[in-house]
């Protein structure tokens, strides 16, 4: 395969990657003599036409398909192993399938529909409105664009810290495919496979499919079983093995349709897409309990049980967790009469029940329609519909006991359209004009228990977001080689959150003090709404200095829409966030050295970021001081430098590796919302690096063997707006090698890989509560990994 010899590097700071010849089409050729050497051009579509990524003043990775393979990447989360300053992970148990999307520190880790994601997610360029339902599966990708830094005038609608675009395989007249099968620890079982088809001149059709399956790493056992004697009655003998979390199983299928005649002024491209995933609940390690209000149920003796305490810990390194996904318990409630005991709650075992799932079935179709109006205007329309459901269940506390117990169930469906108008007015200026919907029907139902407030109730909350937004964006070319470009978007956005919440026989709550759910009063049925306009604007300008070197400086906006706290816990908590808001300064500069060997990309960015949104988890002024609010911390000053470069010094042999440096500081601070002057946003490591060498030995007649060793670090960050020990996520530094084997005419493939190759045991999050409840669990990583990929070539 070529792409061992393909590399190349991003816009702004950025791009390194592996291209194919199909992605090279407009690529600069190499000086004669060097062909073999240089590291060749991947082309991107950030500014709306099509461009060579070294010529896109945008801080871009862009990395193909097969790069994605050579690297073992398989899920959107794996692409913080590909550029710098990016951080996207699973989320916690508490939001799904979700993912964790932040790029320069900049995103979001709540995923309720009330809530806007930071990091604007397309597919074929389709937003995705909302981050439940994003872990999406890099399978039969062309390429992946991850643009950092705001694309407010460019990508839209919250894309405040950048944009993770992918693009799928179209048609062609090309024909041809592949089959592929995986096996591998945890009884890994894949299948992938793809193939064109061309039904009559000028009309194709593609479709491929992709089959996952993984056991969990993750072993649930039976405390009592494990541990008898210790007051907790075992639910099973012999065995104390109840289930297990991290398990991957996931089934899609993709079909696309492509009209394109020779000559033709008119491009059509119709998609459907479907998947299917029933995987486990992300992995979960109780780290800390010590909640003596929480005890095991003792038939009527509220006061009696075992309290929640360390006993509940496994082994500080081990992949085991003593969750049991059911309710039962005795509690003692914060509400204290004066001069009197506290209230106490008991709850019977069996009256409801969760499991370690984490599902997600997702589907869309889209249509995009390409006409040439004359050879220099053009318009293009993009429709979509897309839905996404499913359901997860929630153990807090990791333990038999039951702190807070929760199923959610999740629907989500949204309608977009795009409309732009491109065209160049002689060599002065390359232009577009357009306007975008979006709308979407949201809803959150299941059940949720937290027995020491006395919650045992039923959510049933319809959510509407509704967006439109006009754009426009300019390049000038005043004189040659020189550059000005300027974007503007309007934005008006409107949501609205309708709550409902009934006991679990589907009655209201009394309101009678000190029965379930008392404290929910007055919720039912009550509206909170949230409505906006907003102006960002994008300018800059860019100057090539010869072949091998140009240079840009831009000044940017971006913002993320505003909204109603979705998860009061009394009616004083439905309460109103404002918008988080940023204005980027950026300059950068793409080299191509020593005859286009050697490829070094660099930027430096400063974010003035304003009315930054987090959750907060305490809420001394409000009824229930315990809460799960979306609130306005402050305004911070960020700046970072970034770096990548990609180099071929010899025939065969590839080197890439890139850096980023973030440092975050709050210059004022909402003091209500606990966070102070020294703490940092979530998600904000200070270094991030990546590298990989890969390569290519020729054998003649045998073939070809290939082997690739990659390299990424993350250092430490917080998990909360709050900073402390139990909720800062240790750095880490992780490893693959993958070695492939390819026949001379690269029909056959067979890849032997292991990910996380020296076992490294580490936590991609921690969700830290022991203020309200007591416990802080966190979410592990996978541990190593091997596979053995065989591919057929047709």
């Amino acid at each position: 395969m070529l792409f061992t010899r393909k590399l190349l590097t991003g816009a702004g700071t950025a791009a390194l990657c592996l291209a194919t010849p199909t992605l090279a089409q407009t690529a600069e050729p190499a000086p004669a003599g060097q062909a073999d050497q240089a590291v060749n051009d991947i082309v991107v579509t950030a500014q709306f036409r099509a461009q060579r990524l070294q010529d896109t003043p945008i801080a871009i990775t862009a990395t193909t398909g097969a790069a994605l393979e050579a690297r073992s990447l398989t899920s959107v989360t794996d692409l913080t192993a590909t550029a710098p300053n990016v951080n996207l992970s699973s989320a916690s148990g508490l939001n799904g399938s979700a993912v964790n999307a932040y790029i320069r520190g900049i995103g979001q880790n709540d995923s309720s529909f009330a809530l806007e994601p930071g990091v604007g997610i397309y597919i074929d360029d389709v937003y995705y409105g909302t981050t439940f339902g994003a872990i999406l599966d890099l399978n039969d990708l062309d390429r992946v664009e991850v643009l950092r830094g705001p694309q407010g005038t460019l990508a839209g609608k919250n894309s405040i810290g950048g944009s993770v675009k992918l693009f799928s395989k179209k048609p062609d007249a090309d024909g041809g495919g592949f089959v592929e099968a995986t096996l591998g620890r945890f009884n890994r079982v894949d299948f992938r496979g793809s193939a064109d088809f061309t039904i009559a001149d000028g009309l194709y059709a593609r479709l491929s499919g992709v089959s996952k399956h993984t056991d969990g790493f993750m072993t649930l056992l039976d405390f009592g079983c494990v541990n008898p004697g210790q007051g907790i009655p075992a639910q099973r003998s012999g065995n104390c093995r109840t289930g297990s979390e991290g398990g991957i199983d996931v089934k899609g299928v993709r079909g696309a349709l492509r009209y394109a005649p020779d000559g033709s002024r008119l491009e059509l491209n119709l998609s459907g897409d479907f998947s299917q995933n029933d995987s486990e609940q992300v992995a979960t390690k109780l780290l800390y309990a010590n909640n003596p209000n929480v005890r095991s149920y003792v038939a009527g003796d509220p006061f009696a049980g075992v309290p929640l305490d360390s006993r509940f810990l496994t082994g500080a390194r081990s992949y085991t967790s003593y969750a049991t996904y059911d309710t039962g318990g005795n509690y003692t409630t914060p509400f204290c009469a004066p001069g009197g005991g506290c209230v106490p709650y008991q709850v019977a075992p069996g009256g409801f029940r969760s499991s370690p799932k984490s599902t997600a079935r997702s589907w869309g179709v889209s249509g995009t329609i390409d006409y040439a109006l004359s050879d220099t205007l053009s318009l293009k329309s993009i429709t979509a519909y897309r839905a996404a459901s499913g359901t997860a269940g929630i153990d807090l506390d990791g333990s038999p006991l039951a702190v807070l117990l929760q199923q959610f169930d999740y629907r989500h469906r949204q309608f977009t359209q795009e409309l732009r108008l491109s065209g160049k007015i002689g060599a002065i200026a390359d232009f577009t004009l357009g306007g975008f919907l979006y709308d979407a029907r949201d809803w959150l139902g299941g059940r949720s228990q937290i027995p020491n407030v006395q919650f045992d109730f039923l959510p049933d909350d319809p959510v509407t977001n509704n967006s439109k937004s006009l754009f426009a964006h300019v390049e000038l070319h005043p004189f040659a080689n020189f550059n000005i470009v300027a974007g503007l978007r309007y934005t008006h956005d409107r949501k609205t959150y309708l709550f409902h919440r009934r006991n679990p026989d589907g009655t209201l709550p009394s309101g009678i003090p000190f029965t379930t759910n008392w404290l929910l009063v007055g919720l039912d049925g009550r509206i909170g709404t949230f409505e906006g306009d907003r102006v960002d604007y994008r300018i800059g300008a860019n100057y090539r200095f010869s072949d091998t070197l140009m240079a840009y400086a831009q000044v940017s906006t971006g913002y993320k829409g505003g909204g109603v706290n979705p998860r009061p816990y009394v009616p004083d908590q439905i309460v109103a966030f404002a918008p988080e808001t940023l204005t980027a300064y950026e300059a950068g500069f793409k080299s191509d050295l020593f005859g286009r060997r050697l490829r070094v990309n660099g930027a430096i960015f400063y974010n003035d970021y304003k009315d930054i949104q987090i959750n907060r988890y305490v809420c001394p002024e409000s009824a229930s001081r315990t809460c799960s609010e979306p609130a306005n911390a402050g305004d911070a000053h960020v700046w970072g430098v970034e770096g990548e470069l990609s180099a071929q010094p010899v025939d065969g042999l590839t080197l890439d590796g890139g850096f980023g440096y973030l440092h975050f500081k709050y210059t004022r601070v909402d003091p209500t919302t606990l966070v102070t002057l020294a703490d940092k946003a979530p998600f904000n490591p200070a270094w991030q690096a990546n590298a990989g060498i890969q390569y290519r030995a020729e054998l003649g007649d045998i073939g070809s063997v290939t082997p690739r060793l990659d390299w990424n670090y993350q250092s430490s960050f917080f998990f909360n707006s709050t900073n402390n020990a139990g909720n800062e996520v240790p750095g880490r530094s992780l490893f693959n090698l993958r070695v492939t084997y390819a026949s001379p005419d690269d029909g056959w493939q067979i890849s032997a890989a292991v990910t996380n190759l020296f076992d490294k045991f580490y936590f991609v999050g921690k969700s830290e509560n022991i203020a309200n409840y007591g416990v802080n669990s966190g979410i592990l990583g996978r541990p190593r990994e091997w596979s053995v990929t065989v591919r057929r070539r047709f």
